[in-house]
This record gives structure tokens, sequence and C-alpha cells, in this order.
């Protein structure tokens, strides 16, 4: 199933901690990484911490509370219609404070406290089955943000190596700092996604954000615990402070609830996601949809077909090009900045972002090109991390210490690897070369190349570049080959040539060797020359090909005019 999800457009797996036990949830990371190993796309497993989460307590079968009853509420494991336990105790309240039961379906009254035990009045009741939240709008409870239970499972995502921790109920840089102190503790470096779920933390929400690697919408708890009618706008300023910081952003709950049990979204739930996406948010998230579900796989599916439709919209691109960020005072930023008009201006086809951190490819995300970003990487928990962000296609690639010249040509064959670029395309590179490599987050190189792709690889003998009409010959007639056309000869040449050799722009010779006849031709014609490197079947789908007789190597099209169409443009 999970398998199922992904290639139905799952890029995060979300792993609940508040519900299973430990072992359920080892053995859920262990299917996510097994499946993103098997697939072409990463699939990256996103740890949900439970947080202070307050939830009733965890009963067979529902209990009904009835409208106008007294209840009481105290730490503990069962629940009956006069008495509900509860994870934590709310000794916070006071007389007259509201308390939620399930994302507010039902509502009690505080009337009176007693030491550890509440109280209340069933102001709107209803059937309560297990481990629903509990919400307390208006009241700090003072909980630590990180509890026992959570410093237990953030020892499992560390140790099961996850690539994001979701940290719930947080309410200010502080919170997210304690969250990353447990994960060291643990020896992790894993990026934190902030949950704002409380009304606390859209008030401290620009310093959440610069703690963060990312941001979650967490609007069942935010919808409860702020009057509804800001949730909407509350949604939307934490997107667009994002949006400007650079930072990924999750728009999380009840996107096609409906879908639970229907097979079909309602119209405005479609318009919900929808309107997320032309927002900028990066993801949209499903929980229940995809978790209880009957129909997990045709969800992913409707949420995949919504977004592709709005991102490939007239009013998406223009909101894009209208709301693009302006540059911090970092170089990465400026460049970043750049790529993206530079891309648009030069009909590039993707921006290539070779980075081994990620930040390079962030920053190139942040500014939303009208194309997409391909980070190339070769380290396989950034791509799995990238997967979370817009616009952004891992894919993965080997940097080499050779020069910047070799790390951009194994970038962009990694673009080309995706499909995303194709051989002649135009594609505009950033790099922090080996800078990065040395952890200093630092972007330096911006280039428009053209992507080339590799068809065969040989001894250089004689050099030069050179494009033109591929012929191959096993026999060395030259009778039927056109003017300026590279000669590829098959591992079965061996004798002369027949005909004008004059013709010849360039040769490639299946066999090895410096000083044959083929390369005696080569010599007196001072023609660009490789050996060793046989085309093979692949001469059958080539028109053109490019010789480049400096690094041995012969590229599909014709590179060299491609070349110089940019240099004219």
């Amino acid at each position: 199933m999970l398998r199922n999800l992904a290639d139905a457009g799952m890029s995060v797996a979300r792993i609940n901690a508040s519900h299973g036990n430990r072992e359920d949830r080892a053995d859920l990371i262990d299917r996510i990484q097994a499946v993103s190993q098997a697939s072409e796309d990463p699939l990256a497993a996103m740890f949900d911490t439970q947080g202070p989460e307050i939830r009733t307590a965890d009963i067979d079968g529902a209990i009904e509370l009835e409208t106008g009853s007294e209840i009481r509420l105290y730490e503990g494991d069962d629940a009956t219609p006069e008495a509900v336990g509860l994870s934590i105790p709310i000794t916070g309240v006071d007389a007259g404070d509201t308390v939620l039961f399930d994302d507010g379906r039902i509502e009690l009254t505080v009337t009176d406290v007693d030491g550890d035990e509440i109280y209340a009045n069933v102001i709107s009741g209803g059937e309560l089955t297990a481990r629903k939240g509990v919400n307390v709008p208006g009241v700090d409870l003072d909980l630590d943000v990180v509890t026992e239970k959570d410093r237990r499972d953030l020892a499992l995502a560390a140790e099961k190596e996850v690539d994001l921790v979701a940290a719930s109920f947080v309410r200010d840089a502080e919170d997210v700092y304690a969250v990353n102190e447990v994960l060291e503790e643990n020896g992790a470096d894993i990026p934190i996604i902030s949950k704002i779920e409380r009304a606390g933390a859209v008030d401290n929400l620009d310093e959440i954000i610069e703690a963060s690697y990312g941001i979650m919408v967490a609007r069942g708890d935010l919808g409860v615990e702020c009057p509804m009618e800001q949730v909407p706008v509350v949604q939307k300023r934490i997107i667009r402070k994002c949006r400007e910081a650079g930072v990924p952003v999750i728009t999380a709950t009840e996107m096609l609830d409906s879908m639970v049990h229907a097979r079909r979204p309602t119209r405005a739930e479609s318009s919900d996601v929808a309107n997320a996406v032309l927002d900028g948010t990066d993801a949209v998230m499903l929980s229940g949809e995809t978790a209880i579900g009957d129909h997990p796989v045709r969800v992913v599916e409707a949420m995949d077909r919504i977004v592709r439709e709005v991102e490939q919209s007239t009013e998406y691109r223009e909101l894009r090009e209208q709301r693009v960020p302006t540059a911090d005072d970092t170089r990465t930023d400026a460049l970043a900045r750049s790529a993206r008009y530079l891309a648009r201006d030069i009909g590039a086809s993707a921006v290539v972002a070779a980075s081994e951190s990620g930040y390079t490819a962030l920053k190139t995300a942040k500014f939303r090109p009208g194309v997409p970003v391909v980070a190339a990487t070769p380290n396989e928990g950034v791509r799995r991390r990238l997967a979370l962000s817009g616009g952004v296609q891992p894919a993965n690639t080997i940097f080499v210490e050779e020069g910047s010249d070799r790390l951009i040509e194994n970038a962009v064959q990694a673009a080309m690897d995706t499909g995303i670029a194709e051989s002649g395309d135009t594609v505009v590179v950033l790099s922090g070369m080996m800078t990065e490599f040395d952890d200093v987050h630092s972007t330096n190189l911006l280039k428009v190349h053209i992507a080339a792709e590799t068809v065969a690889s040989g001894r250089v003998v004689v050099d030069g570049r050179v494009s033109g009409p591929v012929v191959g010959s096993e026999d060395g007639d030259l009778s039927e080959v056109p003017e300026d056309a590279i000669l590829a000869l098959t591992p079965d040449f061996d004798g002369e040539f027949s005909g004008d050799t004059e013709k010849l722009a360039g040769i490639v010779d299946s066999r090895p060797g410096l000083t044959g006849y083929p390369a005696m031709v080569a010599r007196e014609l001072d023609i660009p020359m490789i050996s060793g490197a046989p085309l093979g079947d692949a001469i059958e789908n080539l028109d053109r090909v490019t010789v480049d007789a400096e690094r041995g190597v012969v590229y599909a099209g014709d590179i060299l005019e491609a070349r110089r169409s940019v240099a004219d443009e």
C-alpha cells in the first residue's frame, strides 16, 4: 500500500506518534525506507511527535456525552458518560473556561476545579470515541513541549534516521531548540518542521520560522485554538511568510476529509486544496483520509490531479510572477533570484542546483522559477528531504574533485536522467562548488549550460570539437557519406576508406588505438577523432552528434550549435 501511495503521488510519509506503539512506528519507518530505496523518486519519512497533546482515554467503542449533563475530568485511562479520563491533567483551567473535545465537536464549560479534577457542564454533547484531542482555548497550561514520551519517540526517530521531525504544539523558537537538543543528545541532525497549532505560536511566527527547517499549518488544533473565522487568513499569512523566507511550508488537516469514506471530494474541498497551492504552499497533507480511509490511493490520486491542474493554470503562473520575494543580503539569494529570471528569459528547461547540503536547492526553490528545479546531490538523505520542497525534483549525482566543469556535467546529466532536460536543452546551473562541501553555505557559480547526453567515450586521437550528421560504416565506403559528416566505424572495420575523405568532419572509431589507418587519416586531415568509443545500437536513434575530442566524449545532438544560439541570445 505504501508503494501504491508513492506511485500515486505521495512524496513524504508522516508517522503520527500519537497512535500505536514503538514497535508499530519502527516497523512503519522500515517499510517507508524500503519503498524509497526501491523507487525512482525519493520518499521521505517524517516523524510527527505527540508533544504535550491532551487526549481523551483509550476506550473501546464510544460513549455519549449528553448536552446539559455534568461530568468529571481527571488523569486516567477510562471514560464513562459521567467521568472522562485525560492523558494529561488540565489543572491550569478556571471556572468559566471552555474545554473542547474532538476538534470542538463536543464543548464543555468548567464549573469547578478540585485539585487535579475538573468538573464541567456539557454545553454541546455528542458521541466520544477513543483518544480524541482536547483543547482549552485561551489558556496556557504551561506544559513542556517535549514530554517523556516524546523523548523516547525522538530517540527512535534518531535511531531509524528519519528524514524530518514534526514538532507539535511549539509556542516559540525556544520550543524548537528544545526538540533539536533532544535529537542532538541522540546523535542525530534531523531538520525540524514546526507545527503551528496554538494561538501563541501565531504571535511568535517570525522567530519560529527562523528556528525551523519548515512549517506546518496544522489547521486541526489551530482551528480550535483560534476563532474559526481567523484560520483562513492565518493560513495565508503563514504561507506568505514562509514563501518570503524560503522555508518549506505544509498545509494540513481535513483537506479532503469527506474522502475518508466517499469516493470523490466535495467541491469545497477541491477549492481548499487549490487555494493552498495558489497561496504558494510547498505541500498539501492528507491524514485521516489515508490513515483510516476507505480509498487511500484514490484520495492521493485526487489530490495529485487538483495540484497539477492548478500548477498548469494561467492564474498560478501570474501569481508566481507577481510574488517573487526580494533577495536577502547573501550571495546565494542574489544568484538564485537571478537564475529564476535568467531561466525565464532564455527559455531554459530547468534550473539545476548542484548542492551537497541542499542549501542551494532550497534557495533556488524560494524564488519559484517557472521551470523545475533539479536538485543534483550525492547525499541520499538530502535528496529525500528535498522531496518536501515545492517545484524541486531531487536527483542523484556524483560530485568529484576535478573542477567545476566536471561537477556541472554530472549535475546536468542528473537532470537528464530525471527526464526533465533532454540532450540539446538549455539549462541554468547554480553550484556552491567546493565551498559547500566544507559546510560553508555559499553559492558562487551561475552558468547557462547546454544539456548533453553522453553516448560514448574513448581516447583522444586528434583533439578539437565538431558537430555533424553521424554515419555508421563497417567497410569504409564514403560514397553515401554527406558533407561534414561524423564517421562512426564499427568494430568490424579493418581496412581503408574508399571515396573522398575531405568531406569528413570527424571520426569515431569503435576500436582502441592511436596508430591505425583511421588515426593516420584524421591526423592528415587535422579533424577531431576519438578511438575506443563504440556507438553500438545508439547510432540508429541519432541524427547528429558532437565529438568533443578534448574530453574524449561523444554527445547526442548538435551541442555546439545550441551553445552558439545561447551566446547569440
